[in-house]
C-alpha cells in the first residue's frame, strides 16, 4: 500500500474530542434547519506532516488528511461553443427519439383540438388562445415522458427478465476509485455505507481493483470536528486498507470543484471512478458489472446506473421510494432505448472513465451574472453533454440491479433541493442555444428544465382559466350566453385523454406486473394496493409541489440566488411557525383561488375546490406526510417496496455499520437535561399506547 502523505492523527481522547462534544447539539440544529455554513467562520486547519512532495494542491487542504501520492491529470476548462467530434458509427439510439416526439405531438394535437372545441363557437379571445398554447406546450412534454415509459414497457415485455449482476471479476487489471463527495454530512452513515461496500467487495475477493476516497467540502467547525474524528477512527481501524480522505480549505465551485480537484490530483492513478453522493451506494456485483462494461467498451466514457430509493421512513419519502420502484424501471428502459450512446448523467451512481473526463468535461463559465450566468450549478447534465460533444459514448444502464440512494425526508426538504436544481437547469438554457452539442444531449437538458417549468405552466393555466371565467362572468356575458360551445362532449374527451396520459406510469407498470416482467416485483396482489396508495398520496401532494416548482423558477428569473445548502437527510419534525412561514404563499394562492371560484359560479368552485383546499391546508398536509411510518405497521406495509420486505445485503450491512458509528459519536454528546414530571408522564402514556397497538397488531396477524 503506498504511504499516506500529509496525515495528522488524533484519537477520540484528544482535546479535539472536547470541542466535538460542545458541537454535537449545534450540528443537529444545522442539519434540521438545512442552513448553509458558508457565512460561518472556518475552523483553523491543523498542521500538515512535513512532506517532500508538498504541493499547492496539498496546501489547499485543511485539517486531518490521509492521501495517496498524487498522479495528476490536466483538466482544461472547455469552451461553451466548440466543433463537435463525431462518434464512431452506432447502431443504438440514433433517431428513435423522433418516434417518441411524433407520438407525443399527435396526442397533443387531439387534446388541444378537444380543448378548442370546448370553447364557444363565437371565436376565441386572446386569453383562450393563451390557455391553449400553455396547455399544448405542457401536454407535449408530458407526452414525451409517457411515450418514453410506453417504449420501455415494450422493451421489457419483449426481453427476458433482467437477471441480477454476477460476481465475476473483471478480466483487465483496471483500477477504480469509489469517490464519495461530502458536504455537511452525518459521517456515521457515509462511513457505514463505504465500509459496507468495501467489505462486500472483500467477500467476493474483488477489492484489489478498488480504493475508497472521501472528498469533503464540509466547512462548519462543529461538523468538521465530528467528521475528522470519525475519519481518524476509520483510518485507525483500517490502517492497511486503501481508505483515503481529504477536506478542501475553500469549497470553490461546490461539488463540481470538489470532484475536479480529485481528478486533477489523483486522476492518473485510476482508470475509472464510481461517483457517489453521501446518501448513495452500490452493491459489489453492480460495481463489478459497471467495471466489466467499461473494460469491454473502450469508446464509452460514462455509464449511468438507475438508482432506486431505499431506507425511506417518512410518508413523503416512502411515496417517492414506491413511485420510483414501481415505474422507474420502465422509464429507465425507455431512456436507454432512445438515447443510445447520447445518454445522460445524474451526478451519482455512475462509473466514469477518467482520462476523457479530465480532457473534455471541465465546465465552462456561462456569460452573465449569477444566478442565470457564472458558475454552472447543476454540473451533471452538462458534463454528459461535453463528453458526447467530444465523440464519447454516454450510456444509461437501466438493467443493472444493485444501485441505491436515499430521498429527502419531507416535501420541505424536497423543495429546498429542487430550488437548487431548478436554478441549475435554467442556467443550462445557454447550453441549448450553443452550437456543437449533440441534439439528444440538448433533449436531456430540455427535459430537465421542463421538469420544473411544467409546474409554472400548470400554475399559469390555472390563473388564465380563472381570468377566462371572470371575463365570461362579468364582461362578456351576452356573447357567452348567445353562442353555446360547438362540442358539448369536448370537455369529457379532454379529461379522458389527460387522465390516460397522467396515469400512464401506473397502468403501464400494472401491465408489466401482470406479465411478470416488472423489475423487482412478484405477482402479489399487494402491488395493486401499493399503486392505488401511491396514486392517492401523489395526487394529494401535486398542487403543493406544483407551486414549489413554480416558485423556484420565478425566484431564479427574478435574480434570487438559491445557493448551495447542505442536504437534510433526517428530519425530526417541524414547528407550526416554520410550516406557516414556508407555506404562506401556498395558502394565499389557495384562498385567492377559492374566493375567485366562489364569485364565478358553484360549478367552477366545485372544479377548483380540491386544489384550493390542498393549498389552504398545505402546512397541515406537509406536517402529516413528514411523519414517520413505524416499520411493520399497516401504513408502512401499504407503501412497502421489495427492498423493504427483503432487504438487500448491502443495504442491511450499511444500516448496521451506520448505527454502530452513530452510537460511537453519541458518546461525545452532552448529557440530556432531566425530564420534568409532566414529560415523564407523557412519555409513559405514549409507550403504553404503543404496547397496546403492538398487541392488537399481533393478535390481528395471528387471526
Amino acid at each position: 500500500m503506498p504511504p499516506a502523505t500529509g496525515e495528522r492523527r488524533a484519537g477520540y481522547g484528544t482535546p479535539g474530542s472536547m470541542r466535538l462534544s460542545q458541537g454535537v447539539l449545534r450540528v443537529q440544529s444545522l442539519k434540521i434547519d438545512g442552513r448553509s455554513s458558508e457565512s460561518v467562520a472556518h475552523s483553523p486547519g491543523g498542521s500538515h506532516s512535513a512532506s517532500a512532495i508538498r504541493t499547492a494542491y496539498q496546501a489547499s487542504d485543511a485539517g486531518f488528511a490521509r492521501r495517496p501520492p498524487e498522479q495528476r491529470l490536466d483538466m482544461p476548462a472547455q469552451p461553451l461553443v466548440a466543433r463537435r467530434s463525431r462518434p464512431a458509427p452506432e447502431r443504438d439510439g440514433k433517431w428513435r427519439f423522433l418516434v417518441i416526439l411524433a407520438c407525443s405531438l399527435v396526442t397533443t394535437f387531439f387534446a388541444a383540438q378537444a380543448m378548442l372545441a370546448g370553447f364557444s363557437a363565437g371565436g376565441l379571445n386572446w386569453l383562450e388562445w393563451l390557455a391553449v398554447a400553455i396547455f399544448a406546450i405542457n401536454f407535449a412534454y408530458l407526452g414525451i415522458a409517457a411515450f418514453t415509459g410506453a417504449a420501455g414497457t415494450l422493451v421489457l415485455l419483449g426481453s427476458p427478465r433482467i437477471p441480477p449482476p454476477t460476481a465475476d471479476l473483471p478480466t483487465k487489471n483496471s483500477k477504480t476509485a469509489i469517490i464519495i463527495a461530502l458536504y455537511q454530512e452525518k459521517p456515521s452513515k457515509v462511513i457505514g455505507a463505504a465500509e459496507a461496500m468495501w467489505d462486500s467487495l472483500k467477500d467476493l475477493d474483488a477489492e484489489k481493483g478498488f480504493e475508497v476516497f472521501f472528498l469533503s467540502d464540509t466547512m462548519d467547525p462543529a461538523l468538521v470536528e465530528i467528521e475528522e474524528a470519525a475519519m481518524q477512527d476509520l483510518m485507525r481501524r483500517r490502517s492497511g486498507e486503501p481508505f483515503w480522505y481529504r477536506r478542501r480549505r475553500e469549497n470553490s465551485q461546490k461539488k463540481q470543484g470538489n470532484i475536479n480537484d480529485f481528478v486533477q490530483r489523483w486522476g492518473a492513478r485510476y482508470d475509472y471512478m464510481i461517483e457517489l453522493d453521501a446518501d448513495s451506494f452500490v452493491s459489489p456485483e453492480a460495481m463489478l458489472e459497471l467495471v466489466r462494461r467499461m473494460d469491454a467498451r473502450p469508446r464509452t466514457a460514462l455509464i449511468q446506473s438507475l438508482p432506486i430509493i431505499v431506507g425511506a421512513r417518512t410518508y413523503s419519502a416512502r411515496t417517492q421510494q414506491l413511485a420510483l420502484r414501481v415505474h422507474g424501471g420502465l422509464f429507465g428502459a425507455g431512456l436507454t432505448w432512445w438515447s443510445g450512446g447520447a445518454g445522460n448523467f445524474w451526478g451519482h451512481n455512475a462509473i466514469i472513465r477518467l482520462a476523457p473526463f479530465a480532457a473534455h468535461a471541465a465546465l465552462p463559465d456561462l456569460p452573465g451574472k449569477e444566478p442565470l450566468g457564472g458558475k454552472i450549478l447543476s454540473h451533471d447534465f452538462v458534463e454528459a453533454a461535453l463528453l458526447r460533444r467530444a465523440g464519447w459514448r454516454v450510456e444509461i444502464a437501466g438493467d443493472i440491479i444493485g444501485s441505491y440512494e436515499e430521498a429527502p425526508p419531507t416535501i420541505v426538504d424536497l423543495a429546498a433541493r429542487d430550488r437548487r436544481w431548478a436554478q441549475g437547469n435554467i442556467q443550462q438554457i445557454q447550453i441549448l442555444l450553443s452550437k456543437g452539442f449533440d441534439w439528444l444531449s440538448k433533449v436531456h437538458i430540455g427535459a430537465g428544465l421542463m421538469g420544473y417549468v411544467s409546474g409554472l405552466l400548470w400554475l399559469s393555466l390555472v390563473v388564465v382559466g380563472v381570468l377566462i371565467a371572470l371575463n365570461a362572468k362579468f364582461f362578456d356575458t351576452e356573447t357567452i350566453a348567445a353562442v353555446p360551445p360547438t362540442d358539448p362532449g369536448a370537455g369529457l374527451r379532454l379529461l379522458l385523454i389527460s387522465a390516460i396520459l397522467l396515469t400512464s406510469p401506473k397502468w403501464l407498470a400494472i401491465i408489466l406486473w401482470a406479465a411478470g416482467k416488472l423489475p423487482g416485483w412478484s405477482r402479489s396482489p399487494r402491488f395493486l394496493v401499493a399503486v392505488v396508495c401511491d396514486l392517492a398520496l401523489t395526487t394529494l401532494m401535486a398542487p403543493i409541489i406544483m407551486l414549489n416548482h413554480a416558485g423556484s423558477i420565478l425566484s431564479t428569473l427574478m435574480g434570487v440566488d438559491g445557493g448551495w445548502r447542505p442536504q437534510v437527510r433526517d428530519r425530526n419534525g417541524f414547528a407550526w411557525s416554520d410550516l406557516l412561514r414556508h407555506y404562506r404563499q401556498h395558502m394565499i394562492f389557495g384562498l385567492a383561488l377559492l374566493t375567485a371560484s366562489f364569485a364565478i359560479s358553484p360549478s367552477f368552485l366545485l372544479q377548483n375546490l380540491p386544489m384550493a383546499t390542498v393549498l389552504l391546508f398545505s402546512p397541515l398536509i406537509a406536517r402529516q406526510v413528514s411523519g414517520v411510518a413505524r416499520r411493520g405497521s399497516l401504513s408502512w406495509r401499504l407503501f412497502a417496496t421489495p427492498e423493504d420486505l427483503a432487504q438487500p445485503d448491502i443495504v442491511r450491512r450499511a444500516e448496521l455499520l451506520a448505527a454502530r458509528g452513530t452510537t460511537e459519536v453519541r458518546r461525545f454528546a452532552p448529557p440530556r437535561r432531566p425530564r420534568s414530571m409532566q414529560q415523564r408522564m407523557s412519555l409513559a402514556v405514549r409507550r403504553a399506547m404503543r404496547r397496546v397497538r403492538r398487541a392488537d397488531l399481533s393478535r390481528h396477524e395471528a387471526e
